[in-house]
């Protein structure tokens, strides 16, 4: 991986990037991005990427569509009988024309939000030039394998190094893929990183109050910064206050979830070291990774097979409880004057980049000693 600048004019992103962020255009690092709509820094975006990007959020929103049709219909019999007043709510998640085209208007919505240029690769990359690269087995194609998978990869990557020797632009491209690495490697115009947090904290770095990090590392490590972290303690219990995760259990029954809900417990950093990922005057978003402690309770309901009637004879209900942590990233955004007191800043939001979505409530039995 190349020495990256510490300045450059375009941020580039590949497709690999925005699936590794689940193509979440409206949150986490993602969403960050609209901190670029008024930057003299160019975020770009090839047409090739975007068509990828549009081909790929409508194969995850088909996907969740079908999911939700299958939980309605499992719901049937009991929300959605013949008289009930949420059929009409039922048949406008389905058949509304709004999902056919959320993959369409997320993508604008993000390129509008976010100032993204579009590139047409078309326009500074001929087909011949393509070919030279294929058949002389230079980056980003390889010399053995499936070449032909390659071809949006060499469109991208010589269309946009066309574009920078055009304009003039020192480009970071942001990506997850081997050959991406190779062909910047040797351009003259492009760098290359996989590390998205690292990438955008580079451009932070012209305006960004660097000296409220070090402000908050050097009190975290004296231990005088707990005024701040229980400011963002406050933050994770009111982004956890009663998420509701996916129940998991071991049980010599047969068991049904009959619906769970969480809180936040406690949490510590992993480590001091923070990351810039979007600023403005009087206002900062850091990232910091951290391990997060919650608690659960879970509603269970229990039965076991007659062999004689051949059906689930039901034994009862239980209530268990769990405690579980996991580690995410999250976005702390910070209020204040930040070259004054850590203590007088606020903590005014917390994103969890990477929520919890489910807890194992362990081995559940019957409580027998309720019958005695």
């Amino acid at each position: 991986m190349c020495e990256l600048k510490e300045e450059y004019d375009a941020l580039l992103i590949d497709t690999s990037m925005y699936d590794a962020h689940g193509l979440r255009l409206e949150k986490g690092l993602l969403g960050k991005l609209t901190q670029f709509r008024k930057s003299p820094i160019e975020l770009i975006m090839p047409d090739v990427v975007k068509n990828e990007v549009l081909s790929h959020l409508q194969k995850k929103i088909k996907s969740a569509r079908s999911a939700l049709e299958k939980s309605l219909n499992d719901a049937g019999d009991h929300l959605f009988f013949e008289g009930s007043s949420l059929n009409n709510a039922k048949k406008l998640l389905i058949d509304s024309k709004e999902i056919e085209e959320l993959a369409n208007s997320r993508i604008e919505n993000f390129i509008n939000n976010s100032g993204v240029l579009v590139i047409e690769c078309g326009i500074y990359v001929s087909v011949s030039e393509v070919l030279d690269q294929y058949f002389s087995n230079q980056a980003p194609f390889a010399e053995t394998g499936k070449k032909k998978n390659e071809f949006p990869d060499a469109i991208i990557l010589l269309a946009i190094e066309k574009w920078a020797e055009n304009e003039k632009k020192d480009i970071l491209a942001i990506a997850r893929d081997g050959d991406w690495e190779k062909y910047c490697q040797n351009s003259k115009h492009i760098d290359y990183t996989e590390d998205f947090s690292a990438g955008l904290s580079i451009f932070n770095q012209a305006n960004a109050p660097y000296a409220l990090l070090a402000n908050l590392e050097r009190s975290l490590a004296n231990g005088s910064a707990q005024p701040f972290l229980s400011k963002v303690s406050e933050g994770l219990s009111l982004s956890l206050n009663g998420f509701t995760p996916d129940q998991e259990a071991d049980s010599q029954f047969y068991w049904e979830p009959g619906g769970s809900h969480g809180w936040f417990k406690d949490f510590h950093l992993v480590d001091n070291e923070f990351r810039i990922v979007d600023s403005d005057e009087d206002w900062i978003v850091l990232e910091a990774m951290a391990l997060i402690e919650v608690e659960a309770e879970g509603e269970f309901s229990l039965s076991a097979y007659d062999s004689i009637d051949k059906d689930h004879v039901y034994m009862g209900s239980i209530s268990a409880s769990a405690e579980e942590d996991f580690k995410s990233e999250i976005l702390i955004t910070v209020v204040g004057d930040l070259n004054g007191e850590l203590d007088q800043l606020e903590v005014t939001e917390i994103e969890i980049v990477n929520p919890i979505s489910s807890i194992d409530f362990g081995t559940i039995e019957l409580d027998y000693g309720e019958y005695d």
